[in-house]
């Protein structure tokens, strides 16, 4: 069984979390909550303002580690901002000031936090939280354009009602778009040439304007595989059936219904990808006949006939160009090697996952699958139960390899 790299993109690393006097301080609580879930060695620093809102013990308690506040404590033998900036493999500034940008935009350093992120050579990301029209004054906006010029990424806030009354662009990013900035920041960028077409969920067949056949898809394989290659740098564009997962940070996502449908939206544009990921579980029949009206129900049995979907994947196989990487997903109850075999070769595949649903805790609506892949050229390695987001990594350097010409 093949060794898998299971760890988060965030193990180990050393994130430094600069808090200020923004009234949304409350969410950083759950950033560095989540961040340390996620394996990262946290430190907090606060604003002079920032502790106008919540004390340096609350984030003491949550980081499990000191939280700095003072460019002259006493208590340090050494230079705290320089220790700081050097020692930490990423910045976040969450929540950001308008008052706070504009200093960092124009080099004024007056506090701890300041003076650590003109020190650092180190990756940095700003989550701005303000009122609506000071986001939007030019003068701020200026400043935000001047500072991601220099390198530092911006997770822009999200629109809404504020706490000030008003309606619009202001309030803090939500925490998952957070951490995918983070994790983009710190991931390799192996794969940034890569433009990156997923499918995922399940395809519905409908049989009146109410009643369809589906599968339990969730679409969950979809979304983990998205996150890995948006990590690395990929141009991602999602089509999706039904899904349970949220998509909407994704700005290239397609939603649909049938197989047909799916169909047409992949096909269109297909020359445009370097890297096509079937991992959708479209339908394999559909009914012939789709009634305008519901079918009421009466005592006298009922059948319908129904004919094949289109072969998706077989499609796109017989349209991949030379440089295309295709790579599909086949979920089975029994002999899974050999009828990933079959489909790599029949449907013109680079690689094929086997997923063996009759295993306890593996397959649709399920964190993990019980996988084998399989390449062209023969080879098979079982990667047993591992989690979706394990199994997406492991797709991501098989592509990353055949780039490389190690595959």
């Amino acid at each position: 069984m093949a060794k898998l790299d299971n760890m988060s993109n965030l193990k180990d690393k050393n994130i430094l979390v600069g808090v200020t006097g923004s009234i949304s301080i409350y969410k950083s609580c759950d950033l560095i909550r989540a961040l340390i879930k996620e394996g990262a060695n946290v430190t907090v620093v606060m604003t002079s303002n920032a502790e106008k809102f919540i004390s340096p013990m609350t984030f003491q308690s949550i980081s499990g580690r000191k939280v700095f506040t003072n460019m002259y404590d006493t208590d340090e033998s050494s230079l705290a901002h320089i220790n700081l900036a050097d020692n930490s493999d990423l910045i976040i500034v969450c929540p950001a000031t308008a008052n706070f940008v504009s200093k960092y935009a124009n080099g004024i350093a007056d506090n701890l936090l300041l003076n650590i992120l003109l020190a650092t050579k180190s990756k940095v990301v700003v989550c701005p939280a303000m009122n609506v029209n000071m986001f939007e004054n030019p003068l701020v906006q200026e400043n935000i354009v001047r500072l991601s010029k220099l390198g530092i990424d911006f997770v822009e806030p999200d629109s809404g009602d504020l706490l000030c009354g008003w309606e619009g662009k202001g309030r803090l990013a939500d925490l998952n778009k957070i951490l995918m900035a983070i994790k983009k920041k710190v991931s390799n960028k192996d794969l940034q040439e890569e433009k990156v077409l997923i499918t995922c969920g399940a395809t519905r067949e409908y049989l009146d304007p109410i009643r369809f056949i589906s599968n339990p898809s969730s679409g969950r394989m979809g979304l983990c595989l998205a996150n890995e290659f948006f990590y690395r740098g990929s141009n991602v564009r999602i089509i999706s059936g039904y899904v349970e997962e949220d998509f909407d940070f994704f700005p290239d996502y397609l939603k649909c219904e049938s197989s047909d449908e799916m169909a047409q939206h992949v096909i269109k544009d297909l020359k445009k990808y370097s890297v096509i990921i079937k991992s959708a579980a479209v339908g394999d029949y559909k009914f012939k006949k789709v009634q305008k009206n519901k079918i009421k129900k009466k005592n006298a049995k009922i059948s319908f006939e129904m004919e094949p979907t289109i072969d998706i994947l077989e499609e796109v196989g017989a349209k991949k160009t030379k440089n295309q990487i295709l790579i599909g997903f086949c979920a089975e109850t029994e002999s899974i090697i050999s009828n990933a075999k079959i489909k790599i070769k029949k449907k013109n595949l680079d690689f094929i996952v086997g997923n063996d649903v009759s295993k306890e805790n593996s397959g649709f609506g399920s964190k993990d699958n019980f996988s084998f892949l399989v390449s062209k050229n023969g080879k098979i390695e079982e990667l047993g139960l591992v989690s979706k987001e394990t199994l997406s990594k492991e797709i991501a350097n098989k592509v990353s390899e055949v780039r490389r010409g190690l595959f």
